[in-house]
């Protein structure tokens, strides 16, 4: 019979269920048992059936309420032990039978197993799935409500977070792709999408753009222009802060009837009213709701903020928590008072600022003044702005870069959740080759790694073109990878390079056996080696939760490895090398070309000797009286004449010599600024003193001997020395070569061996 009241009267016992099980008190549980009596009772008397009620309608109430409770903690326990971990059983909406059979795997088990007994079956499980739908259909009530339980819960939560953490990490950022690509194919759509989920911090979230690669356009739709990175930063924000509340949810209610949002006749908020310097004088707040005061609080920083930046960037919440008084002028806030998201303000806080800023407003202040911005926020006003920017340009500053710690989870008191990748033009670091113009060849190059092989390669492809009077120009070479060229307009190298290692090696092997003919030919080879070193750190440093929301799906599966890294080192090795003899072949044409011209200048100075002395012979003749006084008179001018040529072999010989001790104390100079800055590779000013080795080698060699004077061997020790290493300068071996070699025997002189052991 009690069955009867509770299947008659159901709609309104299950209407009440809510308020009588999540009651917190034994008075609120009266109450609502209570209110479920009363309702009960009025409907019975309403009722043209017969129903028999239970003598004791409120404990018969309790009762059936205590049942669902207790069918209800049951449940709970059964979902708890039997609930998938696999992120991919949640892939699709679960049904009933994909729940049951998890939750009632023993059952069905046993039932399976008694059917093929009873039956005489062999156990085989070919009969599974049949036994299994039949003990599913002929489920009992309880176990109905059980599976219907999970089958909400499993739905709507998914699978555990530590599940879903794994997953993603795996594969969101694919998924992500897969998708874009598929819709793109199927149904030639574009697509731009904000992606959010949990961190491991605790109440911390991060949030990714990701959009469609463009096909026609050449930019990403949220770096197309300046307006658009503006209304994705403001976008970014404003997903943040929805994300947080979806995941966050507060518990900090407000009172019936405050959100001003779903109460159409409540008060309206007041619009905002600037004065002439464009900040945010202070609203009536009076019947506005908690909700409506934080975004009255909201668009007063947004105002000043404005002002501060020149542009309609979002307020930097997350940081600003953490060091106000470095973003706002003292007296903006309250003394002490910690500054977060108007949405995370309860209402004390927001009473406590609001009468702060009544006293502000009394005295004539501005509420809220900026003194600093968030890097990359303030931006140029041209035309009509400008002026106004002029005003209030001594409150406005840059924070250094260091302030913004990316790396770290920001916490809910932040809209700010993770690091953003859309940046002004102005502030964006040059990373393709493109983008770079040919002064600036070599900086980038220098930029692209910091291994000690590569930096040397890329001083000596600057000598070799000091050597050559060559600009940083390169010449194309089709053998070579499409991307190792300065017109190559992509931040990472292509897919296939890193998906096959072979294409990878196949394309180290090019740029190794490429042919080297001087700075032009070279420079594609050592660019090319840059950015293979890039990459390789890109690879080598990844990270799935803070990556770049553009960086390529292939990048984490990369066949860059250590095995690539030690084949990269060997073949920057190699081009080195090569670059090396050119530099040898062209310092040894130096000298063989000035030595021929001062081979030149002998003959003809011995020419001229030989056509005086025909003259006086034939001077003799003609006057034979005169001849010896003539002769006397010419061994005394050629005297003179020799004399002269000795001082000023002796002045050139002084002016070259103090040459050297110039160039001998700028070099240390230059040592010394090496060391203080603690560079261990050689400076690319060094590079330049090779075209001095000619010079140098005719100052330091004997005319007489032929041979080095011993005098220079101290001197020429000093000048091929680095003072940082301590060691000789690889770029002098090849002059240094020339300088002791004797030209007759091609062999060393032997007096260069004792000095040769103290430079090595």
């Amino acid at each position: 019979m009690s069955s009867v009241w509770t299947t008659t009267f159901k709609s309104i016992l299950d209407l009440h269920q809510k308020a009588v099980i999540t009651a917190d008190s034994q008075s609120a549980q009266r109450h609502a048992v209570k209110k479920v009596r009363k309702a009960i009772l009025a409907a019975y008397e309403e009722q043209e059936e017969d129903v028999t009620l239970p003598t004791s309608l409120k404990k018969a109430i309790k009762k059936y309420y205590a049942k669902i409770l207790e069918d209800n903690e049951e449940a709970e326990e059964l979902e708890a032990a039997s609930r998938p971990r696999e992120a991919s059983f949640y892939k699709k909406t679960l049904s009933q039978w994909d729940v049951a059979q998890k939750l009632f795997k023993q059952e069905i088990d046993q039932y399976d197993k008694a059917e093929q007994q009873r039956k005489g079956l062999e156990c085989s499980i070919k009969y599974r799935t049949g036994h299994a739908r039949e003990w599913f259909d002929n489920m009992t009530t309880l176990q109905q409500q059980q599976v219907e339980f999970a089958l909400k819960k499993w739905n709507k939560e998914g699978a555990p977070e530590e599940s879903q953490a794994a997953y993603r990490k795996n594969n969101l950022k694919k998924t992500l792709e897969d998708f874009s690509k598929q819709i793109h194919r199927t149904m030639g759509c574009r697509v731009v999408m904000l992606v959010s989920h949990k961190k491991k911090a605790s109440q911390t979230l991060s949030v990714s753009l990701h959009e469609s690669e463009p096909q026609n356009a050449k930019k990403r739709f949220s770096v197309s222009s300046s307006g658009i990175k503006e209304w994705a930063a403001t976008g970014f924000e404003s997903f943040a802060e929805w994300s947080k509340t979806e995941f966050y949810p507060s518990k900090d209610e407000d009172p019936a009837g405050s959100d001003n949002e779903d109460d159409e006749n409540g008060p309206v908020i007041p619009e905002i009213i600037l004065d002439d310097d464009g900040y945010a004088t202070l609203p009536v707040r009076d019947g506005i709701g908690l909700k409506g005061q934080h975004e009255l609080i909201r668009n007063i920083f947004h105002a000043s903020y404005k002002v501060c930046t020149g542009g309609t960037r979002p307020v930097p919440w997350g940081a600003m928590t953490a060091r106000s008084s470095n973003y706002l002028e003292r007296g903006s806030v309250p003394t002490g008072f910690v500054v977060q998201d108007p949405s995370h303000m309860k209402k004390r806080e927001v009473n406590h600022l609001w009468k702060h800023w009544e006293h502000r407003a009394a005295a004539k202040q501005k509420l809220v003044v900026f003194c600093k911005a968030k890097v990359g926020d303030v931006r140029d006003n041209k035309g009509k702005g400008q002026s106004k920017m002029k005003s209030v340009e001594k409150r406005v500053n840059t924070l250094d870069s260091d302030e913004e710690d990316l790396d770290r989870p920001v916490s809910l008191n932040s809209s700010h959740f993770t690091q953003r990748t859309t940046q002004p033009a102005a502030n964006q670091l040059k990373t393709t080759p493109d983008d770079v113009s040919i002064k600036d060849r070599y900086t980038f190059l220098e930029s692209l790694s910091k291994n000690e092989n590569y930096l040397e390669l890329v001083d000596a492809i600057r000598d070799l073109a000091k050597l050559a009077n060559q600009k940083p120009s390169s010449e194309q070479d089709a053998d070579l990878p499409t991307w190792a060229d300065w017109s190559w307009e992509g931040s990472y190298l292509p897919e296939d390079v890193h998906v096959s290692y072979d294409t990878l090696n196949a394309s180290l092997n090019k740029l190794r056996t490429s042919p080297i003919s001087g700075a032009p030919s070279a420079m594609p080879v050592v660019l090319g080696l840059g950015l293979l070193y890039r990459e390789s750190k890109r690879v080598i440093e990844f990270e799935e939760d803070e990556a770049d929301p553009n960086t390529p799906s292939y990048l984490p599966n990369s066949a860059f490895n250590l095995q690539f890294l030690v084949a990269l080192d060997r073949a920057v090795a190699d081009v080195l090398s090569m670059v090396v003899e050119h530099i040898e072949r062209l310092t040894k044409e130096a000298l063989v070309e000035d030595n021929s011209m001062d081979d030149e200048g002998e003959v003809g100075e011995k020419a001229m000797e030989h056509d005086a002395v025909v003259n006086q012979e034939g001077g003799r003749v003609g006057e034979d009286g005169q001849a010896q006084e003539k002769e006397q008179e010419m061994e005394k001018e050629m005297e003179k004449e020799q004399e002269k040529e000795q001082e000023k072999e002796q002045e050139k010989e002084q002016e070259k010599e103090q040459e050297k001790e110039k160039e001998k104390e700028q070099e240390e100079k230059e040592d010394e600024e090496v060391v203080q800055k603690g560079r261990k590779r050689r400076m690319p000013q060094a590079s330049m003193r090779i075209t001095n080795w000619p010079a140098l080698l005719l100052c330091i060699t004997s005319p007489a001997s032929n041979d080095l004077r011993p005098s220079c061997w101290p001197a020429l020790l000093l000048c091929i020395t680095s003072p940082a290493s301590n060691d000789l300068r690889p770029s002098c071996w090849p002059a240094l070569l020339l300088c002791i070699t004797s030209p007759a025997s091609n062999d060393l002189r032997p007096s260069c061996w004792p000095a040769l052991l103290l430079c090595m």
